[in-house]
């Protein structure tokens, strides 16, 4: 017995796919709505990762990077102590890594090509300092001190 959808039946079953695609979209956007958003309290400070990764981030938008994984290819040191990884200068604001909690992005520029360059830090706040990782390297755990600024 072969059983076809027709008509008003078709345009249901579509409606409920699309009906339920959307709530579960929504759900998903509105999950962040119970935090919080940050603010400059919750990021400024010294954030270190048991690998040796620093953030020194200031209030003033600016920041120093030390042995940050790179992001992307031409964004780090090609050579040195540490390979692979970018300490210099950045500027951060507060971002939001797509799929991911808030956070703040650093930008800056590669040391040898000049390309422009970021890195985000998805922030945590746990009420203690803060926690945070780097979606690219989300092996490094960050932890942030806020007495400690450089």
């Amino acid at each position: 017995m072969k059983v076809l959808l027709r008509g008003p039946v078709w345009y249901l079953a579509i409606a409920g796919l699309v009906l339920a695609a959307s709530a579960a979209f929504l759900m998903d956007v509105l999950e962040d709505n119970g935090r919080a958003a940050l603010v400059i309290s919750d990021v400024e400070g010294t954030w270190t990762a048991a690998g040796g990764g620093r953030l020194m981030v200031s209030a003033d938008g600016s920041a120093e990077l030390e042995r940050v994984t790179e992001p992307e290819v031409n964004c780090g040191q090609p050579s040195g102590p540490a390979p692979l990884t970018y300490t210099g200068p950045a500027m951060w604001e507060f971002d939001t890594f797509p799929d991911e909690a808030s956070g703040i992005r650093f930008d800056f520029r590669g040391p040898d090509t000049g390309k422009s360059c970021r890195i985000h830090l998805v922030v945590h706040p746990d009420g203690q300092g803060g926690k945070g990782f780097l979606p690219h390297d989300a092996d490094m755990k960050y932890v942030r001190d806020a007495g400690r600024r450089g």
